[in-house]
């Protein structure tokens, strides 16, 4: 049974989970916050559409945890925590399970925060999610992509690959949030992006807007066991590893002496990090296996447009 968007607010507002910042939430014309003071907000929004993004056989819960999880990616590459949320739905069939469950895929991570829901809209037609989430940072250094140095090491915050994978088996990949990662890098990094476009797209995006190049050795880039054994098979290679995006996980820039911190830092609270590589002043992208370069086309880039999921 179509739900109406009056019943869809107040599943909503049932499972909100409250800031004291918060004065007004959800169920108003506009919701009212008055922030810490001694932080910068950080804002993000990205949109999921459907055929595009996703298709029909993503289930609502898989929908609201991904556009959720994409969005604290991209504020952990900024090294802030989420503390708002604004959420739009397009929607041809709004059904009372069909919202509930999407309501507990994106608060499965809200409540971890907590992020409170200020508001959004709803509205019926091809099927969409736009999601902005605005989150707080302690820190000046926002890590920007444009900030990487030379000599800079290159690392990465976990496997990649486990989309790529997810999408060969007719799965969606549930990613792990790095946001523990994300607060401390602002200490030790001179740039950070989320991998959500892929490794081939980060590490272009950070070489061409700090003017630089990179040198990246292919075998300390990790991936799981079922991504090595269809390499190993030749079912897939290197470059629809790197090209693929999705995997969310942060790719970041640090200098020597900085690395050597941020390590011994991170495994004394059991966080991994993975040095893959350094940045150079060739502005060009090469990859290594021990002693041979790997030909890779690094302009072959994850693109969601053509996603034919």
């Amino acid at each position: 049974m179509i739900i109406s968007e009056k019943e869809i607010i107040d599943l909503v507002s049932k499972k909100i989970n409250f800031r004291e910042e918060v004065l007004v939430p959800v169920g108003e014309d506009a919701g009212v916050i008055f922030p810490k003071q001694d932080s910068h907000l950080v804002v993000t929004t990205d949109t999921m559409v459907l055929n595009t993004h996703f298709s029909t056989d993503i289930s609502p819960y898989e929908l609201g945890y991904i556009s959720a999880a994409s969005n604290i990616s991209d504020l952990s590459a900024m090294g802030a925590l989420p503390a708002f949320a604004t959420i739009n739905l397009t929607i041809e069939e709004p059904t009372k399970n069909y919202i509930d469950n999407l309501i507990n895929g994106y608060n499965d991570l809200f409540k971890k925060f907590p992020v409170t829901v200020l508001g959004g809209d709803t509205t019926y037609g091809h099927t969409s999610l736009t999601m902005t989430l605005i989150g707080y940072s302690n820190s000046n250094n926002f890590m920007k992509t444009s900030d990487a140095k030379s000599g800079d090491k290159i690392f990465i915050s976990g496997p990649v690959g486990n989309s790529l994978l997810a999408k060969r088996n007719k799965l969606y990949n549930m990613p792990e949030l790095r946001n523990k990662l994300g607060v401390l890098l602002p200490d030790y990094a001179n740039s950070c992006t989320d991998m959500s476009d892929g490794l081939l797209k980060s590490i272009s995006l950070i070489t061409k807007k700090s003017n630089l190049g990179a040198r990246i050795k292919i075998d300390d880039i990790v991936v799981d066991n079922k991504v090595r054994d269809l390499l190993g098979e030749g079912i897939i290679v290197w470059e629809d590893i790197l090209s693929y995006g999705e995997d969310y996980e942060l790719l970041f820039t640090v200098n020597e002496n900085s690395s050597l911190i941020l390590k011994k830092m991170c495994e004394s609270i059991n966080l991994n990090i993975y040095e893959i590589g350094f940045l150079n002043d060739t502005k060009k992208i090469t990859f290594h296996s021990e002693r041979k370069i790997i030909n890779i086309d690094a302009e072959k880039k994850f693109e969601h447009f053509n996603n034919d999921k």
